[in-house]
């Protein structure tokens, strides 16, 4: 005989948490799109205008905003969930660490890497998603 509480559902908890993190992380996502949008239409980057620096560095403060949603994520989860999340977490820094490495060390030997910081934070966030995934199936 089993439960009516051994339900794969997520509970009412589960979802309002999900809900308050969707509410403060979508519209960061779509403020860094917009600004990455706009900074790679009108900032410059092939020009030689000082200018070009706050355009590249200009997506950065919505990412911030996303930072701290995911902060704020972590820290309203119950233990079980934020063991699961860290764990994917410090999996996506680890693969990044050593993308960082990987890439540094080549790049000292002479190999032009164009974009290589987008390669490691690629590598970070997509080991980190898989590791996410991975853990809710268990």
């Amino acid at each position: 005989m089993t439960s009516h509480l051994d339900s794969t559902a997520p509970s009412t908890g589960d979802r309002r948490r999900r809900r308050a993190y969707l509410v403060e992380f979508v519209p960061g996502m779509v403020a860094y799109v917009l600004v990455l949008v706009a900074a790679l239409a009108w900032g410059g980057f092939d020009g030689d205008s000082p200018a070009r620096f706050v355009w590249a560095l200009l997506p950065v403060v919505p990412m911030v905003w996303v930072a701290v949603a995911v902060v704020r994520h972590v820290r309203r989860l119950d233990g079980y969930q934020r063991e699961r999340t860290l764990t994917a977490l410090a999996t996506g820094f680890a693969v990044a660490m050593l993308a960082a490495l990987a890439l540094g060390i080549l790049q000292s030997a002479g190999l032009a890497l164009e974009g290589s910081g987008f390669w490691i934070y690629g590598a970070g966030m997509l080991t980190w998603a898989v590791g996410a995934a991975v853990g809710s199936g268990r």
